[in-house]
This record gives structure tokens, sequence and C-alpha cells, in this order.
């Protein structure tokens, strides 16, 4: 129902709710694919017999060309239109392990997460904030990896890069 949706906003030139309607539908289409995959169950085809058409089913929607679509629509509203990681990729995780510069001051993490849609997407930075697990401390650290990079569907590891130096206290 959601594509159907979509489909009128855009005839209609509603570009805010076009790109918010696009969100949810690959969210619902991002949700599937993970599921699905974590599962990897297959599916009796006498299951589906009462089910109804496809374009009907939201988790079901062919979404190839949606994810560029978004961004293109997304660049022609006058603000910026934020959305959790989380909701469009699965497996997401930033592992433990900093990496120090051994001819600078900084360091790296690594970003890893599972690109689900068939679409190749071109990201052109990707940031991370820590934040103190001690309420006192109000300062966060921000990594950024801001080389453009082609996101294939599949897993996906990005180093992230922080030039705050780090002292230890003893």
């Amino acid at each position: 129902m959601l594509q159907l949706h979509a489909k009128c906003l855009r005839k209609l030139n509603r570009k805010d709710e076009y790109v918010r309607t696009l969100l949810d539908l690959l969210s619902k289409s991002a949700a599937s694919s993970v599921s699905s995959t974590a599962s990897s169950r297959r599916v009796d085809p006498s299951a589906l017999a009462g089910k109804s058409n496809g374009w009907l089913n939201d988790d079901e929607v062919d979404t190839v060309g949606i994810f560029n679509e978004l961004i293109d629509y997304s660049q022609q509203l006058p603000y910026d239109v934020s959305a959790p990681m989380a909701k469009y990729f699965g497996d997401i995780s930033v592992e433990p392990y900093v990496r120090h510069y051994e001819d600078k001051d900084g360091f790296q993490l690594r970003l890893s997460f599972r690109h689900v849609f068939e679409d190749d997407v071109t990201i052109k930075a990707a940031k991370i904030r820590l934040v103190s697990a001690d309420s006192n401390q109000g300062k966060d650290i921000w990594l950024e990896h801001s080389e453009p990079k082609i996101l294939k569907k599949g897993s996906v590891r990005l180093s992230l890069d922080c030039n705050v130096r780090l002292l230890s206290q003893g």
C-alpha cells in the first residue's frame, strides 16, 4: 500500500511526504530482509496462496531504484531529513578495538554493517559519536569516514578516524 501511496505523492509533487513515505517503505523492506536472512527459512509456496498481491504487501516490494530516488528527492528539500541507521541496515556494530596511529595523534574504530538493498549506494561520509558512560562527562567524540564509498549489497566495513588524542591517566 505504501508503494501506491508514494506514487501518488510523487505525481502530486509533495516531496516532503514522498521522502518520508519512501523511508517508511525502505525500513519495512529492510526489516523483512534482515529477519528473513536471520531465519534463513524457505517459505512453502502453498502457505502464500491466501496472501494478497505483491503490490499490497509493503514487505515484499521490489525496492530496486528506491534508495537512489530517495537520495535524489531528499536533496531537493530545503532541510535535512534524519533517519536511524538501524532501520535500513542490519548487523550494525562498532568494533571495540581502538587502532592508534603511529605517525600522528588520533585513532580509528571500525564500523561494520550489512547493506540489505539491491541498489549500490554512494555515501559521502559516515560518522559515529562516542558518548561517555559517565553522565558527568559532557564531551562527545566524533569519528568520521570522509571518503566517498560505494556500498554494495552485503557486509560493509568502514574505518572511522578521529584526531582526538587520548591521554592515559596513571
